[in-house]
C-alpha cells in the first residue's frame, strides 16, 4: 500500500447516459478524473456499444463512439485552465450526457486509479485502455515518475514555467518543468534545462512551438530541453515522423515514456548533487 505522503488529492466524475431526462434512467459510460495539484485531467468512455444499445435501441452509437476522441481534444484545448472547463461542462451536461458531483479521493497514480474506477462504476472494456498516447496521459506518467524519483517537489524544480519571460509578454506558452543543475561532473553548470511533454502523433503543433520558443530562449541563455513523448515513431507515421524530424533539427533531446523512470533518475542526481554543492 502507497503510503501517506505519496498520495495526492483527485476527485472523479462520472458520466451517464440519460436518454429520458423524465424517467430518470441512466447508464455509467465513461468516467474523468482530475488533479488539480499536477494539472491532469483525462477520460475514459465505455467501448461496449451493444450494452447501450440493449439499454437504448434508439442510441446514436455513432455519437457515443466518437465522445472519448472529443474529449481528448477539448481537454487538451483547455490545458491552461482545468478548473474552468470542469465547471463549465457540469453546467451545459445536463440532458443526454450527465455529470456527476465530484467525488474525492486519494491516489498514487492517476492513470492506474482511473482504470480501476472504470472497472468499478462503468464496466470491462473489450480493447485495452487508451494508451499513453496523449499529452496529458504521457504528462501524468512523466509526473508520475519524477515524484517516485522525488524530483517533482525538490525545491529547486520548477514546474509550468512562463516562455514570456524569454519571448514577449502575453506568450501563453508554459513548459512544463524545468530546474538549473549547479553542478555537473564537478565542474559549474548552471544553464537551463527544460522537460516538456507531448505525442509525436497528435501534437505537431506543439512540436512546431517547442522549437520556435526554444530559439528564443537560448539566444538569452544555454538551454537544453527534452521532449518526453510516446516512443519513437514508426515507419509509416508520417506526422509523427515530421515532429520527430522537427524537434530533432531544433537540438531537442527526445526521450522515450519506456525509459522515463530513467530519466527521472538522471534529474534527480543532478538535483541531488546540486543541493550538495549550494
Amino acid at each position: 500500500m502507497a503510503e501517506d505522503s505519496s498520495l495526492k488529492a483527485c476527485s472523479y466524475f462520472l458520466v451517464r447516459y440519460v436518454p429520458d431526462t423524465e424517467r430518470e434512467e441512466f447508464l455509467n459510460i465513461g468516467l474523468f478524473l482530475h488533479s488539480a495539484e499536477d494539472q491532469f485531467l483525462d477520460c475514459l468512455f465505455t467501448d461496449d456499444l451493444r450494452r447501450i444499445r440493449r439499454f437504448h435501441p434508439r442510441a446514436d452509437l455513432r455519437f457515443l463512439r466518437d465522445l472519448q476522441s472529443h474529449f481528448e481534444q477539448q481537454i487538451q484545448e483547455h490545458e491552461d485552465n482545468l478548473e474552468r472547463y470542469l465547471a463549465e461542462m457540469q453546467e451545459s451536461f445536463s440532458n443526454l450526457i450527465q455529470l456527476t458531483p465530484p467525488r474525492p479521493l486519494l491516489a498514487a497514480e492517476a492513470q492506474a486509479q482511473m482504470a480501476q474506477l472504470f472497472e468499478r462504476f462503468v464496466g470491462k472494456r473489450r480493447a485495452e485502455f487508451p494508451a499513453a498516447d496523449t499529452r496529458m496521459r504521457i504528462k501524468q506518467r512523466l509526473a508520475d515518475a519524477l515524484r517516485r524519483a522525488r524530483v517533482l517537489d525538490h525545491p529547486l524544480f520548477e514546474k509550468r514555467i512562463p516562455a514570456e519571460q524569454w519571448t514577449e509578454k502575453g506568450d501563453p506558452f508554459h513548459f512544463d518543468f524545468g530546474y538549473r543543475p549547479l553542478r555537473a561532473a564537478g565542474k559549474p553548470n548552471g544553464h537551463l534545462k527544460l522537460i516538456h511533454a507531448l505525442s509525436l502523433h497528435r501534437d505537431n503543433e506543439i512540436a512546431h512551438v517547442l522549437a520556435n520558443t526554444l530559439r528564443y530562449v537560448r539566444r538569452k541563455e544555454p538551454t537544453e530541453l527534452t521532449a518526453v513523448i510516446e516512443a519513437l515513431p514508426a515507419r509509416r507515421d508520417e506526422t509523427a515522423g515530421h515532429s520527430y524530424r522537427l524537434l530533432r533539427d531544433a537540438e531537442v533531446t527526445l526521450q522515450p515514456l519506456a525509459e522515463v523512470g530513467a530519466f527521472a533518475s538522471s534529474v534527480s542526481k543532478e538535483l541531488l548533487l546540486s543541493a550538495s554543492a549550494s
